[in-house]
């Protein structure tokens, strides 16, 4: 059984897909076509955004996002100690210095009481991560932090997400409609790697933000310094959103907040069948969460995973390692402790889940784990 589905539609929706990517090629339209432009304006309307910016990965929306505030070498960057690399190599590769916050015991998210004790005089930026598709809570770190400190929403997994702690609402398109949660990050930043909701035939990037002087310098940092030939305002680098991919984009996006419904429909499922197995964590999440990955935690995850592969289930882990204690980071770190992120490293593997997934498959993986803990 499949993790996840890069691309789960139907033959009619496959067909506009493979006519917007061909038109594109007789058009000749490849570098900075009309379609980026199109992608771009439906996506920050869509997702309440005043601007937004494409790239080719999500790595270099972070990157290129850190580059856009002028950062100094010893100026310090909060993050969480449970993220996807790229979280902590957008850092190192700008020169600043990694500072780690813990991990909320319940739901993974970035801890407001551990950034509270790591703010310094040198913090100027935090980089929250949506972890699994679900909202930090920005309007109530920015009266943390207030407005000298800038926040970068890592959105990576969140297309669409909501925060929403207690809405009865079984469709959340109205809820990230209606939600202005954007204004209280500087910056916001999505990846549209295959397997994201909302996912490309390849890399992509976007960045999101309220502020028309970022907005500026952002399109002159993607395209090597410049939007004008052979005149380089700043030191940028080469980092365009691809026409190609931009076209594939443009036609799938209608479908995303449709999809994540669904994620949250089959993820409830999940919730409530697991909720009785007492050696399962469950992964505490609000209900408008993208639902991007299904996290649940146990002692004995490679036995688990290793169980389940026999019974045709893909599992995987996210993340294996908290990141204080990846190599590629350490002789930018000191030595720091995270209990809960390494904890949560060591537990955590994550089930099938995607739009194709049926109620009698999610039922097959439940069904396969309670004889594995019935059994062990």
């Amino acid at each position: 059984m499949k993790f996840t589905e890069v691309n789960p539609f139907n033959n009619k929706i496959q067909k506009a897909i493979n006519k917007s990517i061909l038109n594109t090629i007789i058009k000749k339209d490849f570098i900075l076509g009309s379609n980026v432009k199109k992608f771009e304006d439906k996506f920050s309307k869509l997702s309440n955004s005043k601007y937004a910016i494409g790239c080719a990965t999500g790595t270099d929306a972070l990157i290129l996002s850190l580059k856009s505030l002028d950062l100094k070498k010893d100026e310090e960057v909060i993050i969480p100690g449970m993220s996807y690399i790229s979280t902590g190599l957008c850092v190192s590769l700008n020169n600043n210095k990694i500072v780690f916050a813990d991990i909320d015991e319940k739901t993974g998210l970035i801890s407001f009481e551990s950034i509270k004790k790591k703010l310094s005089k040198k913090t100027k930026v935090i980089i929250p991560v949506n972890l699994y598709g679900q909202k930090v809570n920005i309007k109530l770190l920015r009266k943390i932090v207030g407005r000298k400190v800038f926040i970068i929403e890592d959105s990576a997994q969140s297309h669409f997400s909501s925060l929403c702690h207690d809405c009865k609402n079984s469709d959340h398109i109205s809820c990230f409609k209606s939600e202005k949660s954007h204004k209280y990050a500087d910056l916001s930043c999505y990846s549209f790697y295959p397997s994201k909701n909302l996912g490309a035939y390849g890399d992509g990037g976007m960045i999101t933000t309220e502020n028309l002087k970022f907005y500026k310098k952002l399109l002159i940092l993607r395209n090597l310094g410049t939007v004008k030939k052979n005149y380089h305002q700043y030191e940028g680098i080469n980092s365009r959103l691809d026409t190609l991919q931009a076209s594939i984009l443009l036609q799938k996006l209608k479908y995303t907040p449709i999809n994540n419904n669904y994620r949250r429909k089959i993820s409830a499922y999940y919730d409530k069948r697991l909720s009785d197995i007492t050696k399962i964590r469950l992964t505490i999440t609000d209900p408008g969460s993208s639902r991007h990955l299904y996290v649940i935690r146990v002692k004995n995850r490679n036995r688990l995973a290793k169980y389940l592969k026999k019974k045709n289930i893909a599992t995987q882990f996210h993340y294996p390692y908290s990141l204080n204690r990846v190599g590629a980071l350490k002789n930018k770190i000191k030595n720091v402790r995270l209990p809960i992120s390494e904890n949560w490293a060591n537990e955590c593997i994550s089930l099938p889940l995607h739009p194709r997934l049926r109620i009698s498959q999610a039922n097959y993986i439940i069904k396969q784990i309670k004889n594995f803990f019935r059994y062990k």
